[in-house]
Order: C-alpha cells, then sequence, then structure tokens
C-alpha cells in the first residue's frame, strides 16, 4: 500500500501529465485552427489563376495537362478540408 507521501507525490505528476497534455492539445487545437484559415483562403489567393484554368481548353497540351492538375487539386483540397473541418467539429 502506497504511504502518504507517495500518494502526494503521485497526485502532482498526474496533474503534471495531464497539465502536459493539454498544454499540447491546446498547440495542436491552434495549429489545426491555422491551417482551417490557411486552406481557407486559397481559393480567393488564387482565385485569377483558378479562374484562368477554368477557362482552358483540352487542345493545348499545356492547358489540358493544367485543367488536369487543378482537378486532382481540387480533389486533395476537399479531401483534407474535409478531415480538417470533421477534426474542428469534434474539438
Amino acid at each position: 500500500m502506497a504511504t502518504t507521501t507517495e500518494v502526494s507525490k503521485a497526485v502532482r505528476a498526474i496533474t503534471d501529465e495531464i497539465d502536459a497534455v493539454r498544454k499540447r492539445f491546446d498547440t495542436a487545437k491552434s495549429s489545426i485552427l491555422g491551417g482551417s484559415t490557411a486552406l481557407g483562403n486559397v481559393p480567393t489567393k488564387y482565385s485569377d489563376e483558378l479562374n484562368t484554368i477554368d477557362g482552358y481548353g483540352t487542345t493545348d497540351a499545356f492547358e489540358a495537362v493544367k485543367k488536369a492538375e487543378k482537378t486532382k487539386l481540387v480533389t486533395e483540397y476537399l479531401a483534407l478540408k474535409s478531415e480538417i473541418d470533421t477534426l474542428i467539429a469534434n474539438f
């Protein structure tokens, strides 16, 4: 059986560990929220370029490649946005 001194020491240690995890969680939460904001700004930040790509055809090789790249980026963007939104909803 633990002594009162050992119990008191353990309680302090548990408190310290919980505090350390809470600080890491707060840092992670802040980082995720910052990432969400940055990701949300991408369409506006690159609106001119994205609109230009939207106007591209498929007969020019450069334009066709950029349209295909944009399609892949949109898929990746939406998946990441969904994942981040799910994390934020569960904070």
